[in-house]
Parts: structure tokens; sequence; C-alpha cells
């Protein structure tokens, strides 16, 4: 009795697995260049999944997409401290 139960928590239904992936749409934002470009302000980066797919001033928010207004705030990507 108690193998099935343990092993019916790791199994996703169907439906989950098959879900499209959750979009984001962060506005307004001040996206910082890492690779030594300039601050690009006012902009909309798009992420959808785990995947950034649109990045620009014109760039449309996706229907259905969460939306965190940017303004007065910066993004930069994801770092990784090799020293800690």
């Amino acid at each position: 009795w108690l193998l099935p139960a343990l092993l019916l928590p790791s199994h996703a239904p169907a439906s989950a697995r098959n879900a499209a992936p959750t979009t984001l749409a962060i506005t307004g934002v001040t996206l910082i260049d890492t690779a030594g470009g300039p601050a690009r302000p006012n902009v909309t980066v798009v992420v959808t999944g785990d995947r950034i797919t649109a990045v620009g001033k014109d760039v449309a928010v996706p229907t259905g997409a969460t939306v965190v207004p940017g303004e007065g705030k910066f993004l930069i990507p994801g770092l990784w401290d090799m020293h800690a």
C-alpha cells in the first residue's frame, strides 16, 4: 500500500506536462547591458518559460502574460558569484 502512494506524487498529470509555458512581461524597466553597451531605458522584456523571447521599446505584451511594472527599476542578466 505504501509504495503506490509514494510513486503517485512524482508523476505530473498529462495536463501539467502539456501546459503552455508561463509568460512574464517586465515593462518600462532600464535594461543594463553587461557586455559594455549603454543602459537601455524604458524597455519591455518578455520571458516565456525559462527563455527571454523579446526585448525592446516596441515589444507588445502577449495576451495572458503576467505583467511586472519596472518603472524606476533596473534589470540585469543573472550573475554568478564564482568566489562565494
